[in-house]
């Protein structure tokens, strides 16, 4: 049986709030406001439950549940789900590969990292998660092997999202030519969200005047007031730091600034890593 820790939520920050697009009021309760699920998630979740309710070890189920879980935001029931699944299947590919996921989006890379490979190892193709994968790579810094995980994604269909990574990847590494030219057909598109990408890619590339400008014109006045220090203190962060706070809306406290935690900060791979197949070409 494998022991997992549970990770708590981190709490959204302003900046969080602010990457997702959301208006705050000027009064903010502490109190949780439930939000309509998407229609489909929220489908599929409680498909998944209504099996679990007949046969609480259904494997399938489990493992359904545990993605469903991710879609709809709910990361700590999906651990729950997925380590479930590892407990009946302990080498069952699919419930490492959530399990990764999960440890991804509440800033574990280390510990997701092992867990990707283990999902390699375990039969899950590369192609699977290779923009999830190149997010945790970001999130220690090793922006070489990020990017070339995108670029493997992206040669399988044009997804927003990782097509926004990789722009904000290459931000990270001073690339702005590349930078741009990323995120171009999505701003042609009216992507907002693309917008706010390059809102923190200009920001980490110096540009915070920039920066600050799209802010303006996209969000209230008070919020983009509140957004424009987080902004202008982006070139002074780590790279596992931009990647926190531009992909995951997640900004370190003020004291650790520029200072990576001792896991991050030890990683260091031997050579950057090299999406295989023939889309890493």
């Amino acid at each position: 049986m494998r022991i997992l820790n549970r990770l708590s939520l981190l709490s959204a920050s302003v900046i969080g709030l602010a990457a997702a697009g959301v208006a705050l009021p000027q009064s903010v309760s502490a109190q949780a406001v439930v939000q309509p699920l998407p229609p489909r998630e929220a489908a599929d979740l409680n498909d998944a439950l209504r099996r679990l309710a007949r046969s609480p070890r259904d494997l399938g189920a489990l493992l359904d549940a545990g993605e469903a879980s991710v879609q709809v935001g709910d990361i700590d029931a999906a651990i729950g789900f997925f380590a479930r699944a590892q407990d009946i299947a302990p080498d069952n590919g699919r419930a490492m590969l959530g399990l990764a996921r999960c440890f991804t989006l509440q800033r574990q890379p280390i510990e997701a990292l092992r867990l990707y490979a283990e999902a390699e190892n375990a039969g899950i193709p590369e192609a699977a998660m290779a923009a999830d994968r190149g997010l945790a790579f970001d999130l220690v810094g090793d922006n070489a092997s990020a990017q070339a995980l995108y670029r493997a994604a992206l040669a399988q269909g044009n997804d927003p999202e990782t097509r926004r990574r990789l722009a904000l990847s290459l931000a990270m590494t001073g690339n702005r030519q590349e930078f741009e030219a990323t995120l171009l057909p999505l701003l042609e598109s009216e992507d907002r969200s693309a917008f706010r990408a390059r809102a923190f890619g200009l920001a980490i590339l110096g540009d915070a005047d920039d920066a600050v400008g799209i802010a303006e014109a996209l969000m209230p006045t008070d919020l983009a007031l509140r957004m424009a220090p987080y902004l202008r203190y982006m070139p002074r962060l780590t790279r596992a730091q931009q990647a926190a706070a531009a992909n995951l809306g997640a900004f370190p406290r003020a004291n650790e600034i520029g200072r990576d935690d001792a896991a991050i900060a030890s990683y260091a791979p031997a050579n950057p890593r090299v999406a295989r197949g023939a889309g890493a070409a």
